[in-house]
């Protein structure tokens, strides 16, 4: 779910609260996600959390996630400094935590899992690459660098989180039209269209490929995923 609640932070004194609501075909609401995010002349910060419901809170395991990003802000474009995630569901709990160095060029990875109260894993690694983005901070850095979505076709980028294929994170922005097409599936006016392909099982989906349409003010107005393992996508709305 840590895909559906990325965010763009745009200005530069800003504090904001955002919601969303999650959705599924024929389950209607099946979570919701509270995102807030300060941005200073040259830092960030951004907490979320998001609280599953309905039969997706059933087949989770009442999954709750936590995040804490922050880094720093040059040119307009983000760089990681610490990625925290926190995931609660049946009996597990997981801590996932990605440090970032610049002067020494690396990324160290922390990840802990207790099931039962007891420890069963523990691990502290470097990756084998080097990214300043993590998988929020990409939000920005994408719709700054694409902005109004005028330029279709397909890029790259490097980004913490997507271990198994050496950080690279695909993007694809589709044609003016084909965006407009994807806008009205969604039910959003003023946006403009991208996609990310993480080549992860997001849901359960083969490739991990998410749409996001974001509005003027670069805050994403819906997302979706697409074909879940349950239902051909999911949503998440922008409810304020």
């Amino acid at each position: 779910m840590r895909y559906l609640i990325l965010l763009l932070l745009t200005f530069s004194l800003y504090a904001e609260q955002l919601h969303y609501r999650v959705k599924a075909p024929l389950f209607g609401t099946i979570g919701n996600v509270v995102i807030n995010y300060t941005v200073t002349n040259n830092k960030y910060d951004i907490t979320a959390h998001m609280q599953t419901s309905g039969f997706a809170k059933t087949l989770s395991g009442n999954r709750v996630e936590d995040y804490h990003v922050s880094g720093t802000v040059k040119d307009n474009r983000y760089f990681a400094h610490k990625f925290i995630q926190k995931v609660k569901f049946k009996q597990s709990i997981i801590h996932l935590q990605y440090l970032f160095n610049y002067k020494k060029k690396t990324i160290e990875k922390k990840r802990v899992k207790w099931k039962n109260g007891k420890k069963i894993n523990d691990t502290d690694k470097i990756l084998p690459f080097f990214a300043s983005n993590d998988l929020f901070s990409s939000y920005h850095n994408i719709v700054e660098r694409y902005k109004g979505g005028n330029n279709p076709g397909h890029y790259t980028m490097k980004s913490a989180g997507l271990e198994k294929f050496n950080g690279v994170l695909k993007i694809f922005i589709p044609s003016k039209e084909q965006q407009i097409k994807e806008a009205k599936a969604l039910g959003v006016t003023d946006v403009w269209i991208f996609h990310i392909i993480t080549l992860k099982k997001i849901l359960g989906s083969e490739n991990g490929e998410i749409i996001f349409a974001v509005g003027s003010d670069g805050i994403a107005k819906a997302v979706r995923v697409l074909n879940t393992s349950y239902v051909s996508h999911i949503d998440a709305f922008l409810v304020h």
